[in-house]
């Protein structure tokens, strides 16, 4: 993505991270100068503490009256969880780029502009501008889909592929 525009980060993905390789998040951070996690994801991650959230350069919002209330409503009248619809809110109302795994969100996102990354994308934009390397990168890819039944065998080796595809020659 061109700009570098912030991050809001949704928990999957954050969760991703943190059991595998935290420095990506920290790397993140200093690519896209703010990785923004609205105080109620941060809530429901419990693997995230303050001080982590510092150490990382992870950014807590909260988010407004008006954000929680139309997260609130839109989650009742979906199947998305409130912290999704949140994460949605808090990206199209600042229009920042949404990092979520939630293809419900992602679907959300989408309808509204809002512009995203899947979570293994955010190591694409890393390897793009030599913050991570390619070995790094697949071996948390790798390490991602060995704890996260969700990111299939297939996804991961379309990263890769993707990867070296970047890479240079």
């Amino acid at each position: 993505m061109s700009g570098r525009q912030p991050l809001v980060i949704d928990a999957n993905v954050l969760i991703d991270y943190l059991r595998t390789e935290p420095k990506v998040l920290a790397l993140a951070s200093g690519l896209f100068g703010r990785v923004i996690v609205p105080v109620p994801v941060f809530e429901e991650v419990e693997l995230l503490t303050d001080a982590l959230c510092q150490e990382l350069g992870l950014e807590q919002v909260l988010p407004s009256t008006a954000q929680l209330l139309e997260a609130a409503t839109t989650a009742r009248k979906s199947p998305l969880s409130f912290t999704d619809c949140l994460c949605h809110l808090v990206a199209r109302e600042g229009g920042w780029i949404c990092v979520t795994n939630d293809k419900r969100l992602r679907k959300l996102c989408e309808r509204d502009r809002v512009p995203l990354l899947w979570g293994l994308e955010l190591m694409l934009e890393l390897f793009g501008t030599g913050k991570l390397s390619l070995s790094d990168a697949e071996s948390i890819a790798w390490r991602i889909h060995q704890d996260n039944v969700f990111i299939r065998h297939e996804t991961v080796l379309r990263f890769c592929a993707r990867l070296r595809e970047m890479a240079p020659q």
